[in-house]
């Protein structure tokens, strides 16, 4: 397998964990760095082991060295950097959200398909082992019909309303950020609902402190989802079939492991490959797929991408979340 060399854009807290799951993905290796703070740049190539940092994005994107670019920047900028690098060719892993909204990112996969780029969500719970294994008992029938799911997430966050989780401009907001792991989780077992009722508190700046949602289906088939910025929350989830049902412990978006309960049966506590780092899977999903000359995930797809953001404007535009632009 050939060694692709990652570019990363926006050097943070979670490209700096991006740039320690390379080494341990195999075939995989961080090449350059771009911010536009000079000294943040330097600094995060310095203990990365980056061997170039530039200061402009456009530069890292017109790097002929780079295979592969990770875009961190936050939310409200995903569409603009990532669309910059699929217009050099660059194979692009978006960290999630995708963008801020459904229009955004069909822009930005009309680019990839248009420049022939690779382009996928970092949706880095879809690849862990726990949810791979949750997937095959599904497909086995070990839970018969999947009928409901539930999960939450919610962390105490103090309310600033320049930082990211607040500010509109940067894409704020408990639902792209936490709630959208929930929400991957229902949309992957149940598929795009018929009917959404959402409701949220909003912060003074206009973004969403907490969120919650309903999904249900014609065919009776519900989901519920909640995530806050006011308070630690249990971070749990379950789906329940008509033949058994399966209990993810806290965090339950990371974990390797959790219980399957069957009617007549002793619970029985499964448990997969430990979790070093959790980004790794996601690298080698992208390594994978270029190596197969593949211009999306099949995992997780850019229709996958579209659903969820397109779900994500329904429960916004509910609760009253407009962000710049809109």
């Amino acid at each position: 397998m050939k060694n692709y060399r990652w570019g990363i854009i926006g050097p943070g807290k979670i490209a700096a964990k991006f740039a320690v799951a390379l080494p341990l993905a195999g075939h995989a290796s961080l090449a350059a760095v771009a911010s536009r703070d000079e000294a943040r740049a330097r600094e995060f190539a310095g203990k990365s082991g980056a061997a170039r940092y530039y200061t402009r994005y456009e530069d890292l994107a017109a790097d002929p060295d780079i295979d592969a670019v990770y875009i961190a920047t936050p939310h409200g900028f995903h569409a603009e950097h990532a669309i910059l690098c699929l217009q050099h060719g660059k194979a692009v892993l978006c960290e999630k959200p995708m963008a801020l909204s459904a229009r955004q990112v069909q822009m930005m996969i009309d680019a990839a398909r248009g420049n022939k780029a690779f382009l996928m969500e970092a949706m880095w719970t879809r690849f862990l082992p726990v949810m791979e294994k949750i997937m095959e008992l599904i497909r086995d029938g070990q839970l018969g019909t999947v009928k409901y799911v539930r999960g939450d997430f919610g962390f105490y966050a103090p309310f600033n309303p320049s930082g990211r989780l607040y500010d509109l401009r940067l894409g704020g907001g408990a639902l792209l950020d936490i709630g959208i792991y929930p929400l991957f989780l229902c949309l992957l077992l149940l598929g795009e609902p018929d009917t959404i009722h959402a409701a949220a508190h909003l912060a003074p700046t206009g973004s969403d402190e907490t969120c919650q949602a309903i999904l249900q289906y014609r065919d009776g088939r519900s989901a519920m989802i909640s995530s806050t910025l006011a308070c630690q929350t249990s971070i749990t989830a379950e789906i329940a079939g008509t033949e058994g049902m399966i209990r993810l412990s806290t965090p339950w978006y990371k974990n390797d492991r959790f219980t399957l309960l069957r009617p007549g049966e002793e619970e029985v506590t499964i448990s997969v490959e430990p979790m070093v780092n959790g980004f790794e899977y996601q690298i080698r999903e992208v390594t994978q797929c270029l190596d197969k000359g593949l211009l999306e995930s099949p995992l997780h797809s850019h229709a996958d991408s579209l659903r969820l953001s397109r779900t994500m404007d329904v429960i916004r535009g509910q609760v009253g979340v407009k962000y710049p632009g809109e």
